[in-house]
């Protein structure tokens, strides 16, 4: 059993972090230009923190295949980070963290909850999902604002005008860029799962408010206009329907298409409430409200199957770990002088520009079997009762897993090893027997035993000693 101080810890980073995450851009644009970097810095900091408490603890036998499989990835990384720091050693350090810090994330869920008790998760993730508050509401702020506020500018004061789409603005709510909220909401769609399934022993109010987030989420993600957001979610929920059947229980297939007629519903709600952003996302899909436009499914063929011509992107080790990660251009003049050269928007075109195809063999290869691992245990461990949350948690890890830019955006890749953190918790909390939850329960209300008092001694001072 873990020490319950150290897992308390974990569980307050944890909340630190998704926070952090959630309202850094905010926190940036109102800023002072000083502490912009700090802040985009902070959540690293806490990751390094976590790793600190997650090596302080016994390593559970649920993450031993994926403690094996980082370990060979940090192995394997040795000559890549090398190649790097022979460019410059301060982009090896962001090459190092972007591929290999962030996998603690999963470690730190797992470990942070595996000895408490339901409501303590579910209690942890009901809060993350009421996130989809306030950042819909400021997200409908933001949407009838002039683009020149300070709100709808980057970080760094720019104008976000070039990023609009059919004359209307693409807002990023609380976060820094829209690719980030659209991270935070397809990590949202298995997040608020979880709470409404833990809700069961909730009053009539709880209920209803979390019920209301899931119209809230589809309307955010259309107001993104963004494909990132809509497409992904819808690719999500297609594939989480086909993992639920998998688990050949007749009432939950049934819950599945309920949860889909209501996604539906929700949709037909956007395009009257919000027709403007609708409308906006629809001509950018060729009149697709929801599904795959021939445009989109073009633009991921091509992401990995026609890569640029520049030799540069051929090679075997790369140019250099973190070239193309948010922010190393203002730390690196190596990065800077590639990123004032091009841009690889994808995460393939940066795993191969960055590593070269050794990278690619090995990222990709390590992306594919944790994908592999956490649907082996979807499959073999969990319940019937916690199919479709997790349904939607091992879809989010492998859209995610495949087509993500784990390699290019921090946050996109915190909130994927969270996924997989959570998919791999759930299937441990499944097959762990119902006594080991009510014999914490009655450790907790166990009452304190009776302080002995040593003849001679104050009170005082046996509280003292016993301390010692």
């Amino acid at each position: 059993m873990n020490d319950p101080t150290d897992a308390r810890r974990l569980r307050q980073l944890l909340v630190a972090l998704v926070l952090l995450l959630t309202f850094e851009g905010l926190l940036r644009k109102a800023s002072p230009s000083e502490l912009r970097v700090p802040l985009f810095l902070l959540k690293d900091v806490l990751v390094v923190v976590m790793a600190f408490f997650v090596a302080r603890m016994p390593l559970p036998p649920a993450l031993s295949m994926l403690s094996v499989a980082y370990t060979a990835l940090a192995v394997f990384m040795v000559p890549a980070i090398l190649m790097t720091a022979w460019h410059d050693p301060i982009l090896a350090v962001f090459g190092v963290k972007q591929y290999l810090l962030y996998p603690v994330v999963a470690f730190a869920t797992f470990m942070a909850f595996k000895d408490s008790k339901w409501e303590t998760i579910f209690t942890f993730f009901r809060w993350i999902a009421l996130l989809v508050i306030p950042t819909t509401l400021l997200a409908l702020v933001q949407s009838r604002l002039p683009t020149d506020n300070w709100m709808n500018m980057s970080v760094s004061g720019e104008s976000m005008k070039n990023f609009s789409s059919g004359g209307e603005l693409r807002v990023s709510s609380t976060f820094s860029f829209v690719a980030q909220y659209c991270a935070f909401l397809n990590a949202e769609v298995f997040i608020v799962l979880i709470a409404l399934y833990g809700s069961s022993k909730k009053n009539l109010i709880w209920k209803i408010t979390l019920l209301l987030l899931v119209p809230a989420l589809v309307l955010s993600c259309f107001l993104t206009i963004s494909r990132s957001a809509v497409a992904v979610n819808f690719a999500i929920t297609l594939l989480a329907a086909v993992l639920v059947s998998m688990k050949f229980r007749m009432r939950n297939v049934l819950h599945i298409i309920l949860f889909m007629g209501v996604l539906y519903l929700a949709v037909v709600a956007v395009n009257h409430f919000s027709p403007k952003a609708a409308a906006a996302y629809t001509t950018r899909e060729d009149g697709r409200t929801i599904g795959f436009s021939s445009e989109l499914r073009e633009r991921v063929f091509s992401s990995f199957f026609q890569t640029s011509k520049d030799r540069s992107m051929h090679t075997l080790l790369g140019n250099g770990l973190g070239v193309m990660s948010n922010g190393s251009d203002s730390f690196s003049s190596y990065a800077n002088t590639w990123r004032e050269r091009f841009w690889t928007e994808t995460d393939f075109a940066t795993t191969l520009f960055e590593g070269g195809y050794y990278l690619v063999l090995i990222w990709y290869g390590f992306r594919l079997f944790v994908i592999l691992l956490t649907f082996l245990h979807f499959l073999k461990e969990v319940t019937s009762d916690w199919s479709i949350p997790m349904g939607f948690c091992q879809a989010y890890v492998a859209v995610m897993g495949i087509f993500a830019t784990l390699a290019l955006q921090p946050p996109i890749a915190i909130w994927w090893w969270l996924g997989v953190g959570t998919m791999l918790l759930f299937s441990w909390k499944c097959t762990e027997p119902p006594e080991a939850d009510q014999k914490r329960e009655e450790e907790e209300n166990k009452p304190p035993p009776p302080r002995k008092k040593i003849r001679g001694r104050s009170l005082y001072a046996d509280v003292i000693h016993s301390r010692k």
